[in-house]
């Protein structure tokens, strides 16, 4: 009789899942997800910098062509 039902041998518990691979897997996103993060804001830094930053150096580029010139007349 292979269907028989055993009695007495107490409650069944529930086993812990082996959660290493997972954990893993876990961890490896978090870090590419912060290593996105780091990129996307040092983008919009970039980003928000440009037109200052191109103002200031077209400045300085032309006071350092102007200036020799200037002085030279």
């Amino acid at each position: 009789m292979a269907d028989e039902v055993v009695f007495g041998k107490g409650m069944p518990t529930a086993l812990e899942p082996f959660m290493a691979p997972i954990e893993q897997i876990v961890e490896k996103t978090k870090y590419r997800a912060q290593l996105i993060a780091r990129d996307q804001k040092l983008g919009s830094g970039v980003s928000a910098a440009f037109p200052t930053g191109f103002t200031i150096g077209f400045l300085v580029a032309l006071a350092m062509m102007l200036v020799p010139f200037a002085l030279l007349m």
